[in-house]
């Protein structure tokens, strides 16, 4: 700025008529200034700041200078101590504050400087008070200049808000990518086991924490998404195919939820699995119920039929066991007859645990075809020579159910079943029909010397069992008493059959006693009367009878 300068008062100039007085010359050179012979003082270095009006404007710059936190005030004001002091408070600031994290600057931190850019604001607006060098002059250009410097810690703060956004949505990111790769990892489990149920539910703790802290970001709005991939990946089918019954551990997992974890997020989970437990609950049911698993099978069934009575796979139920039933009572007649009667006795097992009336009507229905279940499975095992099976379901159809119309056959299958279990040779063939033998008879008479009661079995052109009572008095003998052995002076029990001649098998037992039974096959002729005696010996007791079951008379 131009410095003005004070300037003497004209000097008087000589009287007129007069030259200047004699024996003087031009005032030194040294002396600008010059009045009547008197020099004039030099001009003040600096104004003087007495009696000079201050100007507001340069106080207001040097203070909106200041507040953009880089001492531009103080630069200003020449002030260049204060200028460093601003810059080493700012660089501080910086470096607490970048890289921005999403935890953001240290609260007290930005309290601070915010404190120290206002006291420098106004300590510049102190320090303009008097006026500076050179006068108001050009003030709006530093003004200008604050007021757009000013701009710039706003701008800061955008920005840093910003970043600070930019890295808070990278670091809860990082959280959710880690939540998912538990939800891969669990997925790949063989099945829906305690580890990988807890990998699961770690995950959802994440996800809603994430929310739960920060639910206006993104990442937040991401989480919803995120928690129904891992109610998919949970409830998804395992290994091959599509086994409804694993399925049935994560559904009840989600719906037993709210047991665990409180929130809309749980009971939206619980609620989503009570809708999709009808389905698996049914398909592993039937199916159980389709490959013979009926005693597993009622788990499930009872729990759709108890739970959703009202949904569509409870009422197609009865119709589809239904048709299974049906399927097991025509396989009665088929090639496999035992394994028809298993099927349909285990279905009507299954219809007495399952609620209502439609169960208990199949039931009943199940048991009408099991009589004959029971004989033509018993004769097949007869066949094939599995005598052991054949007596288990012939003798359960002739105790059980008496007045069947097939009771009397299975009954003979019976005895040759119980005597081909002791001698192989009277299974070779089923016993004939009844009525069907003719021609000459023979006479058999049966003694028991034992203290035990005695059945005989028999079968060959007639089949049927004759039982006599233990002998009062008779004892075990020490040894084989050969002809000895029914011929005390007594009345031995016995009892006298007359059969067709022909090729017999036999079988001596004492059913209720722990002796060994003896089965032996025997040609009678009519040409004679057979008598057979029963005994016990000490040395074997197991053996009752005859080593020589008959002895021809």
């Amino acid at each position: 700025m131009p410095v003005p300068r004070a300037e003497p008062p004209a000097a008087p100039g000589p009287p007129p008529g007069f030259g200047p007085p004699p024996g003087f010359g031009p005032p030194p050179a040294a002396y600008p200034y010059w009045s009547g012979g008197v020099a004039a003082p030099p001009p003040p270095r600096r104004s003087p700041t007495v009696g000079v009006p201050r100007d507001a404007r340069v106080g207001l710059t040097a203070a909106l200078l200041n507040l953009g936190g880089l001492g531009l005030g103080y630069l200003y004001l020449r002030r260049w101590p204060r200028v460093a002091a601003s810059l080493a408070a700012t660089a501080l600031l910086l470096w607490a504050a970048l890289p921005a994290g999403a935890d953001g600057v240290p609260g007290g931190l930005a309290v601070a400087y915010l404190g120290w850019v206002l006291l420098t604001a106004l300590d510049a607006w102190r320090l303009a008070r008097p006026p500076t060098l050179g006068g108001p002059g050009r003030a709006w250009l530093p003004l200008t200049a604050g007021v757009l410097l000013l701009a710039l810690p706003l701008g800061s703060v955008v920005w840093f808000e910003d970043a600070q956004r930019r890295a808070l949505e990278s670091d809860l990111r990082e959280r959710l990518t880690v939540a998912d790769r538990l939800v891969s990892g669990a997925a790949e489990a063989a099945a829906f086991d305690d580890a990988a149920a807890a990998d699961y539910r770690s995950a959802l703790d994440a996800y809603l924490a994430v929310r739960a802290a920060h639910p206006d970001t993104d990442a937040a709005g991401e989480v919803p998404a995120r928690i129904d991939a891992l109610y998919a990946s949970a409830t998804a089918p395992r290994g091959a195919g599509e086994d409804h019954c694993a399925a049935l551990d994560p559904l009840r997992y989600f719906q037993q939820l709210p047991d665990e974890l409180d929130g809309a997020e749980a009971e939206r989970l619980a609620g989503r699995a009570g809708e999709d437990l009808p389905e698996p609950l049914h398909g592993c049911g039937l199916r159980r119920a389709e490959q013979d698993q009926t005693g597993t099978a009622g788990e499930p069934l009872t729990e759709l039929l108890d739970d959703y009575p009202d949904s569509s796979y409870a009422d197609a139920l009865p119709g589809e066991l239904g048709a299974l039933q049906s399927a097991a009572a025509d396989g009665i007649g088929g090639d496999e007859p035992c394994a028809a009667l298993d099927r349909l006795r285990s279905l009507t097992t299954l219809f007495g645990e399952l609620p209502g009336r439609e169960f208990a009507a199949l039931a009943e229905e199940g048991a009408e075809p099991v009589p004959e279940g029971l004989f033509r499975c018993g004769t097949d095992r007869f066949l094939a020579g599995e005598f052991s099976e054949a007596d288990g379901m012939l003798a359960e159809l002739v105790e059980r159910y008496p007045d069947h119309g097939r009771v009397d056959r299975a009954g003979d299958i019976l005895i040759a079943a119980r005597i081909a279990a002791q001698l192989p040779a009277a299974g070779a063939e089923l016993p004939p029909e009844p009525g069907t033998a003719g021609g000459a008879t023979v006479t058999l008479e049966l003694y028991n010397d034992s203290p035990y009661p005695l059945e005989f079995l028999y079968t060959g052109p007639v089949t049927g069992t004759r039982t006599v009572d233990a002998c009062d008095g008779c004892e075990v003998y020490p040894s084989d008493p050969g002809d000895g052995a029914c011929a005390a002076d007594r009345d031995y029990p016995g009892a006298t059959l007359r059969l067709p001649a022909g090729d017999y098998h036999f079988l001596h037992r004492s059913p209720d006693e722990s002796t060994r039974n003896l089965a032996d096959s025997d040609r009678l002729d009519a040409d004679y009367v057979y008598t057979y005696c029963s005994y016990v010996t000490e040395d074997d007791l197991g053996w009752p009878g005859l080593e020589d079951p008959g002895t021809d008379v």
